[in-house]
């Protein structure tokens, strides 16, 4: 039986209401700020005041008259009383919070539009922002009676929204069991004729020729792939009502998640976002595509859980956790640097000899020593005291760490030159130099002291260090408008250039950004490890980029996480550590480590044409 919609008077526009509401309007056109409102004060107020008590009368009569719930009637569609308050609110709102964000969105396009006349432009911004100033006193002198119907509404709609959303819950469970009793009836049904089809078709007797042999193998062909025909359509049409069936139920709770979110001006409570997220999840969630994102992540904790079994639970200690910890902590910086290229579908081959650069220079002047360069130039950073030999060896890895990144990012962006090639030049070129200024000097070792000092009992110092780099970078990627740039960049370099961005100082930032990391990296690197030599870090542009692939920063670009970066570095420093700690064959760490690129690539390459 279809319900009925009942006609539900709205009393936000009866004369009492309207009587209460009239005044407010009158004494808002008479006064235009916050402190001509304080002499009208005991007027603003008793009227408030009166409002209110209304609002409230109001909404308990819609509480106690609220409509039978029904999975025919949706209330966010068919229930007047939501009307009424959705009505009352954008009135109230018309004038102040929905005009600033007119006023805000016209001049952002103001601002990006070329072809206004500069001096047209200042004028056009200037009266918005008069009228923004308008806009925010109207929002304040409205805001009580905008809060008071905020949380009726809100109760109202969750009230309604929850008892329709459990009904349709209700039936969309009834339904999918429907369509599964409907597909076992119809799919027995379906094998009970195929297997008469397949007994009614005449054997062949002794004696028969090639073409009647011929012919029944045909029949029974053809009778074998009708039958997988007819499975798979009965099939698809369950799928089908299924997935028609949990989108109605998702589609209910989007009603009132939505609602929800609109009369609180488009934001939602925390406790509704994690819901969302929830059920968003559920109502997205594949067994297959699971699998196939979370794939190699399954591998490696089966990779761990069996190592921690061959060490007898030994791995598992506070000192070993600490150990990795340690080892990671610089990694991350190069993995953090290197990830934004990847981003922009890059990669970067300089990282390992970046990190002996800046490493030999953190050394150099944080050493007690006076060092010479081959050609005679001597070095001497001794009568600096400990705080300025801190300052200016940080400084100093950064600028030449830059330097060099940006060289490579000038060359990929300004002549879309690939990042392949052009890492590969400052890598040669940075070696090169190392080699040419430095190759007699067998090592460089950091004051005893200021290593003990900078990186703290167990390199507590680094791994804080590193874990403060990757909030920023957290947050320079999700929370940015140069983060968005970025992904703007890396999914499609025409489409951004047209949309407005600059590719060309994106691209240049992402490598002044990634030589930032790799100079605080090489930084830390120095003092982890004590000592540095043209030959340190090698290797660890491979890591770096492995460890971002393995985390699900894909080389199509436009696609990857900070957090991916992080567990990738995480992953592989400790099969590395673990790998050891078991007294395995140093050379084994390569096979584990080739096999798990190959599998991150594969993996990721599987994602990217099954959404193509």
């Amino acid at each position: 039986m279809v319900a009925e919609k009942v006609q539900q008077i709205d009393l936000f526009k009866s004369p009492d209401f309207l009587n209460i509401y009239d005044k407010l309007k009158v004494l808002r056109a008479n006064v235009q700020s916050k402190r001509e409102l304080k002499n009208q004060k005991l007027i603003y107020d008793e009227l408030v005041v009166e409002a209110v008590t209304m609002i409230q009368a109001i909404a308990k009569h819609y509480r106690e008259n609220t409509p039978i719930p029904s999975t025919d009637l949706n209330p966010f569609e068919d229930d007047d009383n939501i009307d009424s308050y959705n009505n009352i609110l954008d009135d109230l709102r018309c004038d102040g919070s929905s005009r600033i964000n007119h006023l805000i969105t016209e001049n952002r396009d103001i601002k990006i539009n070329k072809q206004i006349d500069i001096e047209v432009r200042k004028e056009k911004i200037k009266q918005n922002n008069d009228a923004i100033k308008i806009a925010k006193f109207n929002r304040f002198f409205y805001k009580p009676l905008i809060n008071e119907l905020v949380k009726h509404a809100s109760a109202y709609s969750s009230f309604v929204g929850r008892q329709y959303y459990a009904l349709i819950k209700l039936e969309t469970k009834n339904r999918i069991n429907e369509a599964k009793l409907e597909y076992e009836q119809t799919r027995n049904s379906l094998i009970q004729d195929h297997m008469d089809k397949i007994t009614s078709i005449e054997f062949p007797r002794d004696g028969a020729t090639r073409k009647e042999k011929e012919n029944y193998r045909i029949e029974i062909k053809a009778a074998n792939t009708l039958n997988k025909v007819r499975q798979a359509e009965a099939k698809n049409r369950k799928l089908e009502k299924i997935s028609n069936a949990k989108t109605d139920s998702f589609n209910a709770f989007i009603d009132l998640y939505g609602f929800q979110s609109k009369i609180r001006n488009n934001h939602s409570r925390l406790v509704d976002t994690v819901e969302y997220r929830y059920r968003s999840y559920l109502y997205n969630f594949e067994f297959k595509s699971f699998l196939l994102h979370n794939a190699l992540y399954f591998i490696v904790l089966i990779y761990f859980a069996v190592v921690i079994i061959l060490s007898g639970g030994s791995l598992l200690t506070w000192n070993n956790l600490v150990a990795i910890a340690g080892q990671t902590s610089t990694k991350l910086f190069f993995s953090l640097g290197v990830a934004g290229i990847i981003l922009i579908a890059g990669t970067d081959l300089s990282i390992g000899r970046m990190t002996g650069l800046t490493a030999i220079i953190a050394s150099i002047v944080m050493s007690n020593r006076v060092f010479e360069t081959n050609q005679g130039w001597v070095l001497d950073f001794t009568s600096l005291p400990d705080f300025g030999k801190i300052v200016v060896a940080l400084i100093l890895a950064i600028i030449f760490a830059v330097i060099f990144s940006a060289l490579a990012g000038f060359f990929t962006a300004r002549f879309k030159m690939h990042p392949f090639i052009t890492t590969l030049s400052t890598q040669l070129l940075i070696f090169g130099l190392m080699m040419i200024f430095f190759s007699n000097v067998p090592s460089f070792r950091i004051n005893s002291n200021l290593k003990s000092l900078l990186a703290g009992e167990r390199n507590t110092n680094i791994i804080i260090a590193s874990v403060i780099a990757v909030a920023i970078m957290w947050f320079i990627w999700n929370k940015t408008k140069f983060g968005k740039n970025m992904y703007a960049v890396g999914g499609n370099s025409e489409a951004a250039i047209v949309s407005g961005i600059n590719v060309f100082a994106v691209t240049m930032s992402i490598f002044m950004m990634a030589g930032v990391l790799y100079g605080v990296g090489g930084f830390f690197e120095a003092i982890r490890v004590g000592t540095a030599q043209p030959n340190t870090g090698a290797g660890t542009e491979l890591d770096a980029i492995a460890a971002c692939v393995v985390g699900g920063i894909s080389f199509s670009g436009g696609i990857g996480k900070i957090r991916g970066a992080v567990i990738g570095t995480i992953i592989f420093t400790g099969i590395t550590y673990t790998l050891t700690y078991l007294g395995y064959d140093p050379n084994i760490q390569f096979v584990f480590k080739g096999i798990i690129i190959m599998a991150a690539v594969c993996l990721d390459s599987l994602k990217y044409l099954r959404k193509k």
